[in-house]
Parts: C-alpha cells; structure tokens; sequence
C-alpha cells in the first residue's frame, strides 16, 4: 500500500456494468487442462495480499497449494528513487512469501507473455515452483511522474485515450517501459488468469464501507485498492476457465482498522511475522497503523452457512455463486450426488446464497445483485421444480445500494419468506411476504439501529413473527418482530448481554431441542465466541463461550432436531480451511477438528435420524461432505470425500428449467397500498425490461 493520500475516485464502482470485452490472450495453448487446486490472488501493492488476506494466505502456503500473487502496480510511491523503493518492495513481497511457505528466500525472475506483445515480470520460487509472483508494474496512484492516479483514470476512460506507462524497478526483469490502456490492463489479467487456471481467487474490496476511512475522500479506501479490484472483476467476467468458474474470495481492507479484531492471536501471529519479513525491505512501512491491519482481516462478501437445504423429495439442493454462474448440486433422497450444473445468472451478484426451507421441503433461493440495490428470488413448485424466472425485489431505498448488506432470510411459522438486510443508512430494514407461498411482498419495515455491520440472523419466533440479530462495532442488537412495528425506525433493539468483549463478526442464532433461541458471535477477545440463551419470557441466561477456532468468519448452528444428542451443534472454520464442530458452548465445551479442508464456510444439513451432513466447498471447487452419525458419544464424523463420483447430470434432471434468465417485475396494482412487486407465477408473458 501507498502511503500518500490520492484523489476520489468517484464513480469508479458504477462503470463496471458498461466495460467493453477486453483482447483475448494470444493463443489458447496456455490453457492448462484439467486444472488443479490454484489459488491466485489480484492485488494493486506488493504488500496488500501480506496485510489483508491473510491468515488464508499463509495457510494455503503453508498447506503446499498453489498460489500466484499478481500485482498490478510497481509501489513506487512518490519519493525520491521510486524504481528504487519499489524494487525493495517486491523483494519483501519475496521475502514474506518464501516466510509463509517456509522455504528459502531463492527465486527464478524470467518473464511472461500477457497479450499484445507485453511481458511482465514473473518470480518462481526455487523450492516450491508452484508458488510464483506476477508483477505487471503499472504507475502506482502516488507517482508524480506522469503516473498519478493511473488505475483510478484507467478505469475512468471509456475511449481508450488514457495510456499510462509502466515503472522499471532497479534490476526489473523487465528493461523497457510498456504502455497500457484500459483494456490492455485487462486484457493482461485476463491472460495471467486463463494461463494459471485458478480455482479460487481472492480480490480486494471494490465496494468499501462508506462510513470509515473518510480522509481517502469518496474512495474511502485507498484508491488503487479499489479501481484494481474493478479491473480484477472485469478479467474475471473475460476469463475462459477450463472448468468449473473459480471461486471468489474479496478481503476488505484499510476499514478493517476500523472494526474490533476477530482473530485468534496465533492467527495474528502468523500475519505480523509473514509482514515482518516483507517490511525489513519497506523503510515507510514502520508505522502504527500497519499493527492494526495485520491483526485483523475480513471477508467483504462471505457465503455464510445457509447455501444448502433438504427439499420435500429427502434430497438435498446446494449453491454455490462463481465468478459468473451459479453452481448447482443435487441429492437424491437414496443418497446420490449429482452435479455441477451451471445456470446464468440474471446479472452480476455477490457471493452469498441464501437456500431456505419451509419445514415442508420447498425451497427458496435468494441472491443479491452486485451493486446492492435487487434481491433475486427463486421458488420451487409443488413439484420440487424450480421456475425459469426470477422475482426482482428492490433492496430499501438509500443513495447509494452498494451501501446495502446481503440478506438474511428464514421462513416464519406461518410458512412465510422473511428477508432482512442492513440498509444503506446503516440500520436493519424486514421484509415478508403477504400470504405464504404468495411470493407477494410487503413493504419494507425500517427497524431502526445506526453502526450496523454487514450480516444479520433471522429465526422464527411464535404466532409468525421473528427474530432478528444484528452487530454494531460495540452490541449485539435483537428486535422481536411482530409486524406492528412503525415504518419509521422507532422500533428499538435491546442490547444482548455478551459481557465485557465486542462483536467481532455476524451474529448467527438458531432454535435447539430445548426451544431456547442461542445466539452464537464470534467476539474480539482472541475470537472466543460467546453464546447466550433467550428464554420463551424473554430473559437472556446461560451466557458461554467457546474458544476461537480461528480463521476468520461467522460459525454455523445446526439443529440436529428431536433424534439428536445435542441441543445444537455449533461449526466453525480455521485458517487453514479445517472445520471443527462442539456439541455445547460453555462449561465442557469444546471444538473436534473433523480435518479436511474447505474454502469459505460449510453449510450443514440435519438428516431425518438426526445425522449432520456438512457440505463444502474444496480447494478445486468441488462438492465435498462429511456426515457425523448420532450415537452415545455424539456425533461422529466419517470424514470429507467429493460428493460426485459420477459424470455431471443435464439442467432438467437437477429439477432446473433449461434454457436462458428470465427476471420480471409486476408493478404494484392500482388501489394496492402495500407497495408489491412480484412476478405473477402462471403468466407466460415476456418479462419486463429492467429499469
């Protein structure tokens, strides 16, 4: 990262939508097929993915995967030697990853084709070739020598009349400056990545909270954070993989400071010593700041635990959104995998899925458009079949949607849909259907709250109404909702008594076999996650805690139902990607590392006999499962094994409809008050065009 202030950006993160179809890589004899595990991270400064991807980062090095670092900028800054100092910073980007990986500091520095006859400087790590380092050396947005702001107006131009030149670091394997336009930029990492073939991909932030980091001006971020991290998503929408599309991980970054520390200290251990080795090579890279960074780290969009669900036929139905698609598995009632299917999107979305349950098996499927302002919603038929369009919900009203967080849904007690949503105010705005199984909605209900962070939690509470979780930087936050609350955000949420500790991370709450609503949050004492208990009378007891399993992200509660030993079993994620499962929080409880490893966080899935299945996501982008059977001691796991065995099933066989996206919106009809859109589910006509 840069230390000198930059210019706003402004309306970087609108011009996404509009780019052209950046240059194809020169030939496709680069595509390596099939493509093994590879994790390949874009990041705009030599010591971004150091500071703010980690303690992923140097698991996975650690753990012998795969990984390909690509830089976008030289790090020049603007000082007196930039070719200089941004050498000294790629050579701790080599020192720090050599660290994470344990292996001697000794690299082969050769180059590689990116398209148009430009090469970049590419760095293979002798003892562990599989690990390299891609620098591209663009301007980077403090540099004063015909460089400044460089990837802000790069993503600004529309016309191709911006060009910038590339830095040459002292002793660069590249001699000779290159020119780059926007598409040239893109067409670059396009390239890298259709030559690496990654399964998983971590990005920066391109949407950062508005509410920190207020110095950087509109970008609220650094800005080269963010204009990469649009030019980084535009490659990915151009990259042909040979496969499965990768997974994407997005990592906030500088307004992490801003947030309490959700680390275990063995995890912020790994990042101060893997920042160590690259900051003895950064002589501006001593101050306090660097301190918080490296203690803290966060996923901008996690998938969190609900993207798979048993449907009415006893199978299960899990999802997984791609870089461009989404990825669809089956289970049949006897027991059989089937999958991945690909289906199109109806425009870009974020990670997280939401796959919910109406106690009777018909499932419905949330996501969230990429700028925040629509949700898309599938319901299933009677028949278990999903229908081939898509209901268009527009997110509550504010000036900017990005602002708006991902939805948290569940199905009330009456069999109605309920979403709820941090708005883009900052507060938490509910929404349910009107009639169960209507997919007709009523307005949004402003429940009030400020300094709401992004992931909330919604259970059912008795007679229909529900119950609704959300953090701030200082509180967990509770409304039981009974739908006779003020649309004017007078509703008020009690303060859930966790103790002395802040909420470092989403609340996550579930129902047990007791009936006692647990609230489970990972807190900012090393990570240690505190559950409480909501009584029927409304007192809180029995407050607990588990110790941090590290990692980073919310746990995941399972109700194992009326056949399970346990009230309710509590999963979690570490650093390294191990799933760990505690069958009670508090006195006596304690984690059991089921091994493996998954990328993001498992979903889980309680069977009829009270068995756990947990799903995950592996290093290759495959299905992976682990069912822990019921017995005297609890649960026990079989272990993680790929789902499929078998060749990949059509669309129609997974119960989805074949053929291309349809979204529609119905507008309200006159003398209706309650301000419905939906999709009218026996009309065949062509689908309106979005606004």
């Amino acid at each position: 990262m840069s230390r000198a202030a930059g210019l706003a950006i402004g309306a970087v993160l609108a011009l996404t939508a509009a780019c052209q179809a950046p240059p194809q890589p020169d030939t496709a004899s680069s595509l390596p097929a099939p493509p093994q595990a590879r994790y390949v991270q874009v990041v705009s400064h030599p010591d971004d993915d150091i500071l703010f991807m980690n303690p992923d980062l140097a698991a996975g090095l650690r753990a012998g995967r795969p990984t390909i670092g690509i830089y976008l900028t030289a790090g020049e800054n603007n000082v007196a030697e930039p070719a200089r100092y941004s050498a000294e910073r790629q050579e701790g980007s080599r020192a720090s990853y050599a660290q994470m990986a344990g292996k001697p500091n000794d690299w082969k520095r050769s180059t590689i084709p990116v398209g148009q006859g430009r090469v970049a400087e590419l760095n293979t790590l002798r003892a562990a070739p599989d690990v390299k380092l891609v620098f591209l050396n663009l301007p980077e947005n403090a540099n004063a020598r015909g460089g400044e702001h460089a990837l802000t107006r790069l993503v600004q131009d529309r016309d191709g009349s911006v060009i910038v030149n590339t830095t040459v670091p002292v002793g660069a394997a590249v001699q000779h400056s290159q020119p780059y336009d926007r598409q040239a930029v893109i067409g670059a990492l396009t390239t890298l990545l259709d030559r690496f073939q990654p399964t998983v991909v971590r990005l920066q932030d391109d949407q950062p909270d508005v509410r920190y980091q207020s110095h950087w001006g509109e970008s609220h971020n650094h800005p080269d954070h963010v204009a990469g991290a649009v030019l980084a998503q535009e490659a990915l929408a151009a990259h042909r993989p040979a496969a499965s599309p990768p997974t994407v991980l997005t990592y906030r970054d500088y307004n992490v400071a801003d947030a309490p520390s959700g680390l275990s200290e063995q995890d912020k251990r790994t990042t101060r010593e893997a920042f160590a080795a690259y900051s003895a090579h950064d002589v501006l890279a001593h101050v306090g700041i660097y301190e918080k960074w490296s203690d803290r780290s966060a996923y901008r969009w996690p998938r969190r635990g609900r993207w798979a669900a048993q449907d009415a036929s006893g199978g299960v139905q899990a999802f997984s959104v791609r870089a461009g698609a989404l990825v669809h598995w089956t289970r049949t009632a006897e027991g059989t995998w089937r999958g991945p299917q690909q289906h199109p999107l109806p425009g870009p979305v974020r990670p997280q899925v939401s796959v919910l349950g109406d106690g009777r098996g018909r499932l419905t499927l949330v996501v969230q458009s990429e700028d925040g302002a629509h949700l898309f919603v599938k319901r299933q038929d009677g028949r278990g079949t999903w229908p081939r369009r898509w209901q268009l919900l527009d997110t509550p009203g504010g000036a900017d949607p990005s602002q708006t967080g991902p939805p948290a849904g569940t199905v009330d007690s009456d069999g109605r849909v309920v979403l709820a949503l941090k708005n883009a105010a900052g507060g938490v705005s509910i929404r349910r259907e009107a009639a169960p199984g209507s997919l007709r909605w009523l307005p949004w209900t402003d429940l009030g709250g400020a300094d709401v962070q992004d992931g909330l939690s919604v259970v059912p509470g008795r007679g229909g109404a529900v119950h609704a979780f959300a953090v701030t930087r200082e509180q967990v936050l509770h409304w039981d909702v009974d739908w006779e609350v003020p649309r004017d955000g007078a509703a008020r949420g009690e303060v859930v008594p966790i103790g002395a500790a802040s909420p470092a991370g989403a609340p996550v709450a579930g129902r047990g076999r007791d009936g006692l609503l647990r609230l489970l949050v990972r807190t900012d004492r090393g990570g240690e996650l505190v559950e409480c208990a909501l009584t029927p009378q409304g007192r809180w007891i029995g407050r607990g805690a588990l110790p941090s399993p590290g990692g980073i992200g919310a746990p995941v509660l399972a109700d194992p139902g009326p056949h399970g030993g346990a009230g309710l079993v509590r999963i979690a994620r570490d650093a390294t990607g191990t799933v760990h499962v505690a069958e009670r929080a508090g006195a006596g409880g304690s984690w059991t590392d089921l091994g493996g490893a998954v990328t993001d966080h498992p979903a889980a899935v309680t069977e009829p006999d009270g068995d756990i299945t947990l799903v995950g996501l592996g290093a290759h982008g495959e299905l992976v499962v682990n069912t822990g059977a019921q017995g005297p001691a609890g649960l026990t796991f079989g272990g993680w094994h790929p789902a499929v065995t078998a060749s990949p099933d059509s669309a129609e066989q997974a119960g989805w409809p074949d053929g291309g996206v349809e979204v529609r919106r119905i507008r309200p009809a006159p003398g209706e008050s309650h301000g419905i859109d939906a999709i009218t589910p026996a009309d065949p006509a062509t689908p309106e065009a979005l606004p």
